[in-house]
């Protein structure tokens, strides 16, 4: 499976979702909030049509008693049909435009939320005629919800693909009238839909301001690996260490994972995990924390930043795949570093998903001069594995036997990172990784 692709430019986006394997939740996608039911889109049916009474005209009449026959009594106009009353879900919906900054301009993008109610419970308040205990209940958790909806402005892709910069405003509900327009719908047996009022908005602590005036207006390109497999201690410190690129800014000429993340250390939130030491794979505080140095390092490469230091795993790590695209770090002495040449700050944002097992480091800053295509990484030469290593565990019962790492084979990788402007090549470099062949390694119990 392919597990990384460097993404730069707004035409790419696309290809992200695609590779990635991953769903942003976008805050303007229509959600259901209350009962746990799906939104749908209902339109009511067209009336069915009230057929004609079929009554005689006066000419009619008067002829037949001219001819002295016996007047036909008039049939009984057929009844109207009644309207139909809509079937399915009732929807309470919220429309409104908050602000957005799409590539460097400032604009307005949707917000929608919608409070369905499936249709047994809708065809019970129908019959009512009125807002039950329980919906006045379910109004004002939603409109709570609206009132309480901001959230700092921050880089989210829009239905069309593209990446903006949004500000989820707290929106200002008109209770009184969006109930009016609950209790209209309730009603009227053909309305499926009423509409939350909205009176003003107010913005949240962080605005669009904030990267407007850093310059910080473009996706640059985002990172991506696969921690399926890993235990529990090794994704705590996956996520100890990935939410320090959660909503980032970095301000500087040398980038530095090791200043980004601060001591990797019991007290900051890590634990005891699987480590590479030496030879062999020990016990160590902050195991699993190469899993964001690896990531963040195929983020910033894949928006063209010249590498500074990076050293390759010592082996080929199968989390890593493809490989010749891995960094590790080892504190104090062991750094990932780039130079920051995009002429102003960079935004870090990150997502993991622990159901997929999905890590992912997206970067913004300034419009970048150009676009950066990554080739798929060549193994230039191989070398086979050694046999099994045996590591004598006093601490494990006698006769226990615990693989603690598994076999790779030596490799020479390289990795072609193209600059284009347009169709023509303006630069490229080459970036070497070279892997020791690895074997099993066992740890067997010797405690008696």
């Amino acid at each position: 499976m392919k597990v990384f692709q460097a993404f730069t430019g707004i035409n790419s986006v696309r290809e992200i979702l695609a590779a990635m394997k991953f769903r942003f939740s976008v805050p303007f996608l229509t959600t259901a909030l209350a009962l746990g039911a799906v939104a749908y889109a209902v339109a009511p049916g067209p009336a069915a049509p009230t057929p004609a009474a079929s009554i005689p005209t006066a000419a009619t009449t008067d002829s037949a008693a001219a001819a002295g026959a016996t007047p036909a009594s008039a049939p009984a106009p057929t009844p109207a049909a009644p309207s139909p009353r809509a079937s399915g879900p009732l929807l309470i919906t919220v429309r409104t435009q908050i602000p957005a900054l799409i590539a460097g301009q400032k604009t307005t993008t949707a917000f929608v939320r919608t409070l369905p109610i499936p249709a047994e419970r809708a065809a019970e308040l129908r019959r009512g005629g009125k807002i039950s205990t329980q919906l006045g209940i379910d109004l004002n958790k939603f409109f709570d919800q609206l009132e309480n909806a901001g959230q700092d402005a921050r880089f989210m892709q829009l239905e069309d693909g593209r990446w903006a910069a949004v500000q989820r405003n707290n929106l200002q509900i008109d209770r009184q009238a969006s109930r009016a327009n609950v209790l209209a719908m309730l009603s009227d047996p053909q309305a499926a839909q009423a509409d939350v009022v909205v009176t003003g908005q107010t913005p949240p602590k962080r605005t669009l301001e904030f990267f407007i005036s850093r310059g910080i207006t473009n996706f640059l390109a985002t990172g991506q690996t696969s921690y399926d497999g890993s235990g529990a201690d090794r994704i705590t410190n996956i996520h100890v260490g990935a939410k320090n690129f959660k909503d980032r800014l970095f301000d500087g000429k040398t980038f530095s994972f090791n200043q980004m993340v601060g001591p990797i250390t019991a007290r900051n939130g890590y634990v005891a995990g699987l480590v590479i030491a030496g030879d062999q794979t020990a016990s160590g505080v902050g195991g699993g924390i190469c899993q964001v140095s690896s990531t963040v390092f195929r983020t910033l490469y894949g928006a063209g930043l010249p590498i500074v230091q990076r050293q390759n795993h010592s082996y080929q790590v199968h989390y890593y795949d493809p490989q010749g695209l891995d960094a590790t770090i080892y504190q104090p002495s062991l750094d990932l570093r780039f130079a920051n040449n995009t002429g102003g700050p960079l935004w870090f944002q990150t997502e993991w998903d622990d159901n997929d097992h999905i890590l992912s480091v997206s970067v913004f800053g300034k419009a970048p001069q150009y676009n950066v295509v990554i080739e798929e990484p060549k193994t230039l030469k191989t070398s086979p594995r050694p046999k099994d290593r045996l590591i004598p565990d006093p601490t494990l019962a006698a006769g226990t036997r615990q693989q603690v790492d598994w076999a790779a084979p030596g490799a020479v990788i390289e990795v072609t990172r193209k600059f284009m402007q347009g169709n023509k090549e303006v630069k490229r470099d080459v970036l070497r990784s070279t892997y020791r062949p690895w074997p099993n390694i066992f740890r067997v119990g010797t405690k008696k």
